[in-house]
This record gives structure tokens, sequence and C-alpha cells, in this order.
């Protein structure tokens, strides 16, 4: 199962955009660093009992904000609904247990890569608020074919069962393309994914 499953009304996406803006004031975006030593190409912050960060230690969750030492803020009611009601749609269920706060300006892209820090299967739902973006999905191996898809302000996208961990990227962000009705001041894109992050 691998698609976008629902678009959010204007009125939900401006409600997402103040949540997660909500979330930044108390967990404020950072960019990482991958276990290479590279930068990350955007900034990124976490709500749930867990946090993915990232080092040169490698890609690990934890219960507390590295910069802030404090725990992070609680998954926001709505995205928390929006998970469950995705993965129950396709039948599938997720424990949402982290979502992961992406800001992706114009520039921005995401490299060809598999989610696996989760010690789970359960399926990863992903929101997307602001700017279009291109997607590539690929398949299990890296070199399997790859196809693209353009995720919207609004769309709702759900990897799992036997597409849990495809690998996947971003191939840029398409800047003026947000809903000019959303409010989003600067061109870019929030992308929240929620994950069960344990068994």
């Amino acid at each position: 199962m691998i698609d976008v499953i629902r678009k959010l009304t204007i009125k939900e996406q401006r409600t997402v955009l103040r949540e997660c803006q909500k979330v930044i004031q108390y967990a404020p975006l950072s960019r990482m660093t991958m276990p290479t030593g590279a930068d990350f190409q955007y900034l990124c912050t976490s709500a749930g009992d867990y946090g993915l960060i990232s080092d040169r230690k490698g890609y690990r969750y934890v219960s507390k904000n590295p910069i802030t030492g404090l725990r992070f803020p609680a998954i926001p009611t709505l995205i928390h609904q929006i998970a469950l009601e995705a993965a129950q749609s396709c039948a599938l269920r997720i424990r949402p247990e982290t979502a992961l706060v992406n800001w992706y300006d114009e520039d921005s892209q995401l490299g060809l890569h598999q989610d696996r820090t989760e010690s789970t299967d359960a399926p990863v739902i992903s929101i997307s608020i602001g700017d279009d973006c291109v997607f590539i999905v690929g398949g299990p191996q890296r070199s399997d074919p790859r196809r693209k898809i353009t995720l919207k302000s609004g769309d709702v996208f759900i990897m799992g069962a036997e597409h849990r961990f495809v690998f996947h990227g971003i191939e840029k962000i398409v800047p003026g393309t947000a809903p000019s009705t959303l409010g989003l001041k600067q061109s870019g894109r929030f992308n929240i994914n929620i994950r069960q992050v344990y068994h």
C-alpha cells in the first residue's frame, strides 16, 4: 500500500500548519548531520514520545530533545487522528509514537533512502503542507525502477504493508504552488511524518 489516500480541507491544513508552528516553538527546527558528516538539506524536529535524531553515531530515537533537554511536545490531536484514520482506511494499524516535522525550503532535496530506524513494520503516514514536492518512489532494492509522484498541500500519503520499506526521496520542491489561502508566509513545504517506533 503506497498512495495518497486523503486530501485535507484547507481548514484542516491551516490547523495542521498552526499545530506545527506550536511544536516548533517548543522544540525548534534544526539542521541535523548524517552519519557521513554531511548536513541534512532540510530542517527538522519531532513531537511525541520519541524524536528522531542523527549524527556521526547514526540514526536513533531519543525521548528528550537534544537542543532543549526537554521531552518532545505531544503529537497534536488532529495529526494523531489523521494518522489513525489513514491506517484504518487501509486495514492497517499504527500506534503513533512520533511525528517528525520537517521543513523543506525551495532548494531542499532528500536522497533516496529507506525508513528502517523503527523496530516495527507499522505504516508510515505523511501529511504535506505548503508547496508541491516531486516525490520519488522505488522498490525494496536501491536499483529497482523508480517513479515520480507530485505530493500537494493537504495530501495524506501512506507507505505500508509490502511498500513499508521501499526506497524513496524528494527530487525537488516546486515554489509558488502552495494554496494562497493557506497563510504560509514563505516558499517551502512542511512534511509531518507519523510513525510507530517500537512493536
